[in-house]
C-alpha cells in the first residue's frame, strides 16, 4: 500500500474514532435536554439521509412501562419505571449500573407487585394516568433529581445512594401531612435545576387536596417556596397574600394541577409553567394558564390565559414551555389541550400568535414540542371524550370535536405561526425531539406501536422504528445513537429502555 493512501486511511480511522468519542460524551441531562426545552441536538450524527438505517443495538427490559425520557450523562442512562425502580444503565452496552427502589404509594395505579399486601388483588389499571415514576430525571453536579409518586429524590449519580428525599403534600396545612396514606398527590412534572433550587409542579385531583408549584433546595430538599395555583381569593377575586407576597393557603377542592415541567430563563431569572383547569373550568386567575414566576422568590411576574376557553372542556396546559429566540426576540411557546399552540413575548407573556390545528379535548391537543430556532414541531394526541365508549364529547355540535382527530403532527414557523407541514396517523402523548434535521415522535398505539422519524424540512416520513409498547416520552438522539423508552399503560407490555444505532458505514452518508 502506498504511504499516502495508508496515511489517508489512518486519518479516516482517527476522525471516526474521535467523532464517535465526541458523540459518546454528548449529554442530554434533563427533560427537554436543557432549561429552554429545545428537545433538540443538531450535533447528532442521525440525519435525513441515514435515519432509515437505524438498527436496534440493545434492550434493557423492565417489568412495567417506562414513560420518562432517557437522561444521558457520561455514558450513563437514567430513567425510572412504573415498576417502582429507578435505573442507571450503561449507554454503550445496556448493562445495569445500579437501581434504586422508591417508596410505595398505593394511591397511584398501577401498584407495583412488591407494594401489594399478601393476597391483595392489583387494582384495575386500564384508565391509569401514569404509574409511580413518570418524571424525567435531571442530572446536575453529580446528583440525579427525579420524582416518584409524591416524593422528590436526590441520588448520587455514581452509585444510586440516597442523598435526600422530600414528600410534597396536597394538604400542606395538615400536621404530619407527609404521612397521609390517602394523599393522591402525584408528580408528573420533571425537575429543573437552577440557582441551587429544584423546580417542580404537582397535581392532586381529589377533594381535600390541591396542586401547586414548588422550589426545593438542591442540597437538602427543604422547601424554598410554594406557589399556589388555586389560592384563596378575596371578594375582588384576587389572591389573599401574606407579608412575603405569597398566597395564604389555597382551596382544597382538588384543583391547581401542574402537569407541566419548568423552563427557565437564566438571564431574566424567570421560571415558566403551564397549569391545568379546575374540574374542567378555566377558573381565574391561574387555571389553564402559562405562568412566569420569579425564580428566587416564587412570586408571580406575569400570567397568560387564552381568552376563548370553553367551560366544561379539558383545556389544560399539560405540555411544557419552549423558550425560543429568533432575530433578537425572546419568546415562550406552549401548546394546550385545546389544540392550539401559543407563542408569547417572554418578558410580558403578551400574545404574538396562536395557531389552532385540532379541537383537542380530554385526551387530545398538545403534550410537548421541540424546536430548532426557526421551526416548532409537535404532535397532538387522540381527541376528546372516551373513544372506547364513544361518549363524553365536550361539544358534540362542533364537527371538529371528535374522538380521533387529525392531522396529528405539525410543523410551525416561529416567525408567524404558519403551518409548514402536517401529517396524519401520528397520535402521540410524547414531546417530539430532534436530531440533525430529523423529527422523532413516539406513537401511543392507535397506529401501532413505534417511533416515527420525519424530515424536518418536508415532513416526509423517513422511517418508523417498530416497538412492542407505546412510546410516551421523547426519544434522545446522541452521537450515532437514539435512546427510547416504552411500555403500554394498560398492561405494561413492551416495557424497557432501547438503544438504536447507525452502522458505522452509514456515518459518512
Amino acid at each position: 500500500m502506498r504511504p499516502a493512501r495508508l496515511l489517508i486511511r489512518i486519518l479516516v480511522v482517527f476522525v471516526v474514532l474521535v467523532s464517535e468519542n465526541v458523540g459518546a460524551q454528548e449529554k442530554w441531562p434533563m427533560y427537554g435536554r436543557n432549561l429552554l426545552h429545545t428537545f433538540s441536538n443538531a450535533a447528532s450524527r442521525i440525519n435525513p439521509g441515514n435515519a432509515g438505517k437505524l438498527k436496534l443495538r440493545w434492550t434493557f427490559s423492565t417489568t412495567d412501562a417506562v414513560s420518562a425520557s432517557p437522561t444521558v450523562v457520561d455514558d450513563a442512562i437514567y430513567a425510572g419505571s412504573w415498576d417502582g425502580f429507578f435505573y442507571a444503565i450503561d449507554a454503550r452496552s445496556g448493562v445495569l449500573l445500579w437501581k434504586f427502589q422508591v417508596d410505595c404509594d398505593n394511591t397511584i395505579v398501577p401498584v407495583p407487585p412488591h407494594c401489594l399486601g399478601p393476597g391483595q388483588t392489583p387494582p384495575p389499571r386500564f384508565f391509569t394516568q401514569g404509574g409511580l415514576i413518570t418524571s424525567t430525571a435531571a442530572v446536575a453536579d453529580g446528583q440525579v433529581y427525579f420524582a416518584a409518586g409524591k416524593t422528590v429524590y436526590d441520588l448520587n449519580a455514581a452509585d444510586g445512594s440516597l442523598r435526600w428525599k422530600h414528600v410534597i403534600c396536597g394538604n400542606p396545612e395538615e400536621p404530619d401531612c407527609e404521612l397521609d396514606p390517602n394523599d393522591p398527590t402525584q408528580i408528573f412534572s420533571s425537575p429543573a435545576v437552577f440557582g441551587g433550587m429544584v423546580f417542580i409542579g404537582h397535581t392532586a385531583g381529589a377533594v381535600g387536596y390541591r396542586g401547586a408549584i414548588e422550589a426545593l433546595d438542591a442540597k437538602d430538599g427543604t422547601q424554598r417556596w410554594r406557589f399556589e395555583v388555586d389560592p384563596i381569593l378575596n371578594a375582588d377575586g384576587q389572591p389573599i397574600l401574606g407579608p412575603g407576597g405569597h398566597a395564604i393557603g389555597g382551596y382544597n377542592r382538588g384543583c391547581g394541577p401542574v402537569w407541566s415541567s419548568a423552563a427557565v430563563d437564566v438571564d431574566l431569572h424567570l421560571v415558566f409553567f403551564g397549569t391545568g383547569d379546575c374540574h374542567r373550568d378555566p377558573t381565574p386567575p391561574y387555571h389553564d394558564s402559562i405562568l412566569a414566576l420569579d425564580a428566587e422568590r416564587g412570586l408571580l411576574a406575569s400570567a397568560f390565559q387564552p381568552p376563548d376557553l370553553l367551560n366544561r372542556c379539558d383545556q389544560d396546559f399539560g405540555a411544557s414551555p419552549n423558550l425560543i429566540s429568533l432575530d433578537g426576540h425572546r419568546y415562550i411557546g406552549e401548546g394546550g389541550k385545546d389544540g392550539t399552540y401559543y407563542l408569547l413575548e417572554r418578558a410580558s407573556l403578551n400574545l404574538v400568535w396562536a395557531r389552532n390545528v385540532v379541537f383537542g379535548g380530554s385526551v387530545g391537543g398538545f403534550y410537548g414540542a421541540s424546536f430548532d430556532g426557526r421551526r416548532i414541531f409537535a404532535a397532538t394526541s387522540l381527541g376528546d371524550g372516551n373513544i372506547a365508549t364513544q361518549s363524553g364529547l365536550c361539544n358534540p355540535s362542533d364537527p371538529r370535536d371528535m374522538f380521533l382527530q387529525e392531522p396529528s403532527v405539525h410543523a410551525f414557523a416561529v416567525r408567524d405561526g404558519t403551518i409548514l407541514w402536517e401529517k396524519t396517523r401520528n397520535h402521540s402523548v410524547a414531546p417530539t425531539s430532534m436530531a440533525d434535521g430529523v423529527v422523532f415522535s413516539g406513537l401511543i398505539g392507535i397506529e401501532g406501536f413505534g417511533l416515527n422519524a420525519y424530515d424536518a424540512q418536508t415532513g416526509r416520513l423517513l422511517v418508523q422504528l417498530p416497538m412492542k409498547g407505546s412510546v410516551n416520552s421523547a426519544a434522545t438522539p446522541l452521537g450515532k445513537n437514539l435512546f427510547v423508552t416504552a411500555g403500554t399503560s394498560v398492561d405494561g407490555t413492551g416495557s424497557g429502555i432501547f438503544a438504536f444505532t447507525l452502522p458505522s458505514k452509514e456515518l459518512d452518508e
